[in-house]
This record gives C-alpha cells, structure tokens and sequence, in this order.
C-alpha cells in the first residue's frame, strides 16, 4: 500500500425546486351552511335593528337620559350656586371678625393725642402762612 490516503468523493445533483403553491380549496358543504347562518344572522339584527320597537325604545332611552342630564344639571347649579353663596358669607364673617378685632385692639387715645397734634401743626401752619400775607411791610426804603 502506499502513503497516499484515498478519499472518498460524493457528488449530490442540484434539482431545481418547484415553488411552493397551495392547494384551492372550493366551497365545501360546512363553508355554505356557515355562509348561510351568517346571512340570517344579519337579516335577523337588520329586521330587529328596523323595527318600530327599537325605535320606541331607543326614543325612550333619549328622553329619559336627557331628562336625567338636565336634573343632574340642574341640581349641580344649585350646590354651585350654594358653595358660592356660602364662601361669600364666610369671607364676610371673617373680614367683619377682623374690623372688630382691629377696633377692638385700637389704642383710640393715643390716636386721638396724634391726630389732634396733626391738627395743630396744620393749623400752625395756616396761621403762619396767614400772619405773613397781614404783616405790614417796612416803609423805610433805606434799612
């Protein structure tokens, strides 16, 4: 024998593959029954869906939902308009609590002493002012 390995070759033909098609399926007996219970199936809620009945009953629905809208509406004015009312007379409460503590804690003789002295220094004032226009001026050119 010799050195030399001897190898094996294996050759696998290309085949060229067909593209995948799948099957048509016709109509079979089990697709048409189920075609026609859809079918009656909507002429059954279209005939209910026309009917004078639901048309009443829908109109019903209406009027009692708009009915109870508006008295919903109408009593959520009223606490509105009553919170608002209510926080008005609360906040004229607490500024009248608050004049009657400020009167309250007002030293009105020490304001009457301060107001008086304003009084008089304006009036000093005026008089001054008064004493100047009636002081006789001097007649004496040269002094």
């Amino acid at each position: 024998m010799s050195d030399e390995p001897n190898y094996l070759k294996i050759e696998i033909p290309v085949e060229e593959e067909k593209p995948f098609v799948p099957e048509q399926v016709g109509p079979t007996a089990l697709r048409t029954g189920a075609d026609a219970v859809k079918n009656q199936a909507a002429n059954a809620a279209k005939q209910v869906w026309d009917s004078d009945l639901r048309k009443k009953a829908t109109r019903g629905v209406k009027k009692g939902a708009a009915a109870a809208a508006g008295a919903v509406a109408a009593k959520g004015q009223q606490v509105m308009h009553d919170r608002v009312v209510k926080a008005a007379e609360e906040q004229a409460k607490q500024q009248a609590e608050a004049l009657k503590t400020k009167i309250r804690e007002t030293d009105w003789q020490h304001e009457a002493k301060e107001g008086t002295a304003k009084g008089l220094r304006w009036l000093s004032a005026q008089l001054a002012k008064l004493a100047e226009r009636f002081t006789p001026k001097p007649t004496n050119p040269e002094e």
